[in-house]
């Protein structure tokens, strides 16, 4: 899995092979079909492995602090860093192929990603609970202000993400703007 995630971020989704992985591996043409009948099969694997750790990423958010906004800001920043490590699989994640393939999608990828919904669903909640984020606005519309803000930031600076890697002023100046984006988004919603 380790190997296919890594060709998805190099070389995209459509330069995916089964026949490739195996030949990478050293092992024959055939076993990845053991484990994957079809290409959308490893595509689905590799999607639920994404939502894991986007809910794995939710639960460290919430682990963070009692403090509801400290909760939000943590979910934010995790996602964000989440998706500018892994954009191509990201992509998969929220409107890939895998959606519109005619494939049937599998249990264990729908349990994955609503587990990472409900996190940041539960976060959003916990917030309007505490009267620290605005109860006027269904919880599931709020989260998904927050959630397509950090998303879309996050995607319009991928490119910015590759090019400051080996730069680490530019790396910290990076962080600095993520929290003050996250300090707006954050503002947007509260009481």
């Amino acid at each position: 899995m380790e190997h296919s995630r890594n060709v998805l971020e190099k070389t995209g989704v459509s330069s995916l092979s089964l026949r490739d992985i195996a030949q990478d591996l050293g092992v024959s043409h055939t076993a990845p079909y053991r484990h994957f009948p079809k290409k959308m099969d490893l595509l689905q694997a590799l999607v639920a492995q994404g939502f894991k750790e986007l809910a794995l990423a939710m639960k460290e958010a919430w682990d963070h602090s009692e403090d509801p906004l400290e909760k939000i800001r943590k979910a934010g920043e995790r996602y964000i860093y989440l998706l500018l490590n892994n954009p191509r699989r990201t992509e998969l994640m929220f409107g890939g192929e895998i959606y519109v393939s005619g494939d049937p999608i599998s249990e264990e990828l729908r349990e994955c990603g609503n587990e990472a919904y409900m996190g940041m669903f539960r976060i959003v909640e916990y917030g309007q609970n505490q009267l620290v984020l605005k109860k006027s606005v269904p919880t599931a519309t709020l989260m998904m202000s927050f959630w397509s803000g950090v998303h879309g930031f996050a995607v319009l600076n991928e490119r910015k993400w590759k090019q400051i890697q080996s730069n680490e002023e530019e790396k910290q100046s990076f962080e600095k703007e993520v929290g003050q984006i996250l300090e707006i988004m954050i503002e947007g919603t509260r009481l």
